[in-house]
């Protein structure tokens, strides 16, 4: 949604991931005093960015840890980061925001009724979704899915509060996705692989609906699942979500758990994965566009064709697209 933004309005920009369109996370503009900028709730420093406008998408549990699994903490957190804005932009249909109506002065996205005609298309191969935004007409956005609806509506709705609403269309134009986020890296006419640095299950589940529309627009009748589960803890205060989210892949093949210095727990994959297509492998390598599964140093099988996407924030990243 920063990205989003930052390719509507000129500014500053520092982002959580790597803007394609200006190939960094950071952009300095020194002709404007507008900064866009991607808080964060991982660690509560976002209650101290005295933003102008809050724009929140969800207040969905996440890092709890720092938070001690305290919920109250936790949503108080978000409550003082809203507040602290003069203007604010909130979606009216996350269960905590939504709760806030009689509290904040906001302009409120209510998705199910304020996006609609949502529909995919490929423009020179490249997935867009195209949607219409209460009274303000039809935008076209880079990428598939819903919540790609979702995230620019926000930002288009940030962006009206000082902009003209032809020229916030025509800019989002320029948003060409960031890097590991759907992001196409290798495209072949019997194959694409997709890098996808999805590592919560919310995650995966709205970039998984995305996929099978782009497959089934593509043709491929085959869609592989890599995932590559980003801490313990995560795993498995998530497993029930994770086990539900990988419905409609053909084959889900999981990597061993990228465990970022955290101990190693018990987690039986094979038991808990079983009503998948499933393969269990130590890692990935890539030449051209084929993948190899690996375990226990044998190639197990090659993926070359449909619809192959990775999953995770580790080095699987680095894994699927070759140069690990």
């Amino acid at each position: 949604t920063t990205a989003i933004l930052a390719s509507i309005m000129n500014g500053s920009a520092i982002i959580g991931a790597e803007s394609k369109a200006f190939s960094s996370n950071v952009r300095y503009d020194e002709t404007t005093d507008i900064m866009l900028f991607e808080a964060d709730e991982s660690d509560g420093s976002f209650v101290n960015s005295n933003p102008y406008c809050s724009l929140v998408i969800n207040a969905e549990p996440e890092h709890m840890e720092y938070y001690d699994y305290n919920h109250e903490r936790f949503y108080d957190s978000y409550r003082t980061f809203i507040k602290s804005a003069p203007f604010k932009v909130l979606n009216a249909e996350d269960p905590f925001l939504e709760t806030l109506k009689d509290e904040v002065d906001a302009t409120w996205l209510y998705p199910s009724t304020d996006i609609t005609d949502i529909e995919y298309v490929l423009i020179n191969n490249e997935p867009h979704t195209r949607f219409r935004l209460k009274e303000l007409g039809s935008f076209n956005v880079w990428g598939f899915g819903k919540h790609i609806a979702l995230d620019a509506a926000l930002a288009i709705l940030a962006a009206h509060e000082s902009m003209d609403i032809e020229i916030i269309r025509e800019n989002l134009l320029t948003f060409k996705g960031i890097k590991k986020r759907f992001d196409i890296v290798g495209f072949e006419k019997k194959s694409v692989i997709i890098d996808d640095y999805g590592h919560h299950p919310t995650e995966i589940k709205a970039t998984f609906e995305s996929v099978k529309e782009y497959a089934l627009l593509k043709g491929f009748d085959k869609i592989t699942a890599i995932w590559q589960p980003h801490k313990y803890s995560r795993t498995i205060d998530n497993l029930d979500a994770f086990i539900k989210c990988f419905q409609g892949v053909q084959e889900l093949i999981i990597l061993p758990v990228w465990a970022v210095g955290e101990a190693p727990r018990d987690i039986d994959f094979e038991d808990k994965f079983k009503q998948y297509n499933l393969t269990m492998a130590d890692k990935i390598t890539r030449a051209n566009n084929t993948i190899t599964v690996v375990k226990d140093n044998k190639n197990l099988e090659t993926l070359e064709h449909g619809l192959i996407i990775g999953f995770g924030a580790g080095d699987i990243t680095s894994q699927i697209r070759g140069i690990a």
